[in-house]
């Protein structure tokens, strides 16, 4: 099934990508949250079929797939008969399923992956390409995808952001729309493009260069993530801060480790307690560090998992004055290695929030809350105490 499954599979893959940073207890922007528009249906499952519904929590598009994956660019990846093809928001099929597996839609085009018969007419080898608007492949790379390691980067970054989508051969590079190599694989890591720059890394050293390939802030970091509202955040041993486009350190303080990007004016990073708070940029912290997890801000709200709740602890969100405004006891499952233990999967988008329910008995138990924290689906799910 395309929603769970997949689902499950990034997870571990995030999981991966974030045991391997030093010195974090989260995961970090080296996995940019990406800027996303807010469609008005969401996945939902019944009896083992999946339909979609609203922000009101009626269902639109019937219980008929199974699986199902979120709208973006007004299509979404469902799977029939363990194929994959797209649908409208009326539920109609635009580009018929007939692929192995489908992402979601950026900048007009998806990535998906086909499976063909080897020559010998047994072993079955899968190659992914990108389609566009009309399910037409309209870029193939010629190399076979790597298994896991092609599954990581489409998580990554496969998909295409301010034009460009990553590509690799031994190393990494970025193409354009028409498959046109931009920026030859020489890279031991990127990141994709935001605001215009993009992450990369050489030698162990990060950097980062603009859409033609330029070199406009010399690898010289230990760590550096993507830019969001005008800064980045960077750091070299123990000290982190933020940097300008000139890769000037505008922000900087010993303790801010673990540092996110800016959203919404505001930006995560741990104080020397090891709790997480919330600075301005002015470098300022408005929201005191107290948390033992945080997401970002999205719609006025961030989830965070409280100091006291203990771990995997249970979800709350705070409004931009670090007032909890919603307080859930939906409770993580307990395996670090699913899709939740990234708190930027909660956060709200188009006055809905994904969360777990918090059953022990069954830990992909999921559901939707608006911003008054009440779940819309499935209706009334009773949560382990207060929802407020």
């Amino acid at each position: 099934m395309l929603k769970k499954n997949l689902l499950c599979l990034l997870g571990a893959l995030m999981f991966i990508l974030w045991a391997g940073q030093p010195g974090q207890t989260q995961s970090t922007p080296e996995i940019p949250m990406q800027k996303k528009t807010c469609d008005d249906l969401w996945p939902v499952e019944q009896d083992n079929k999946w339909g979609y519904i609203d922000k009101t929590g009626r269902l639109i598009i019937p219980f008929k797939f199974d699986g199902a994956g979120n709208f973006s660019e007004g299509l979404a990846a469902v799977d029939i008969k363990e194929k994959t093809g797209y649908i409208d928001k009326s539920g109609k099929f635009v580009i018929p399923p007939r692929f192995i597996s489908g992402f979601s839609f950026s900048e007009g085009l998806a990535v998906v992956l086909v499976r063909r018969i080897g020559q010998e007419g047994r072993t079955s080898l899968y190659k992914y390409g990108y389609i566009d608007r009309s399910g037409r492949v309209v870029i193939q790379p010629p190399q076979e995808p790597e298994s896991l390691k092609w599954f990581a980067m489409a998580y990554k970054g496969l998909a295409f952001s301010e034009g460009l989508a990553y590509m690799e051969h031994g190393k990494l590079g970025f193409i354009d729309k028409a498959g046109k190599q931009v920026v030859p694989p020489r890279y031991d890591d990127v990141q994709p493009f935001s605001e215009g720059l993009a992450v990369v890394s050489l030698e162990g050293k990060y950097g980062y260069i603009d859409r033609s390939g330029k070199m406009v802030i010399p690898p010289q970091f230990s760590y550096a993530g993507p830019f969001s509202e005008g800064l980045a955040a960077a750091y070299n041993r123990d000290q982190g801060g933020y940097i300008d486009k000139s890769g000037k350190l505008v922000i900087t303080g010993a303790e801010f480790r673990g540092a996110r990007a800016f959203s919404e004016g505001l930006a995560a990073v741990r104080g020397k307690n090891d709790k997480y708070g919330f600075i301005d940029k002015t470098g300022k912290f408005v929201i005191q560090p107290q948390f033992r997890r945080v997401g970002d801000f999205s719609e006025g709200l961030a989830a965070v998992v409280p100091v006291d709740a203990g771990w995997p602890g249970n979800l709350a969100y705070i409004n931009q004055k670090g007032e909890i405004v919603i307080k859930s006891m939906s409770t993580f499952p307990n395996s670090p290695d699913k899709t939740e233990f990234d708190l930027h999967n909660y956060r709200f988008c188009g006055g809905v929030a994904w969360v777990s329910q918090g059953k022990k008995e069954d830990e992909d138990a999921t559901g939707y809350i608006n911003k008054e924290g009440k779940f819309i689906w499935p209706e009334g799910t009773p949560s382990k105490g207060e929802l407020r």
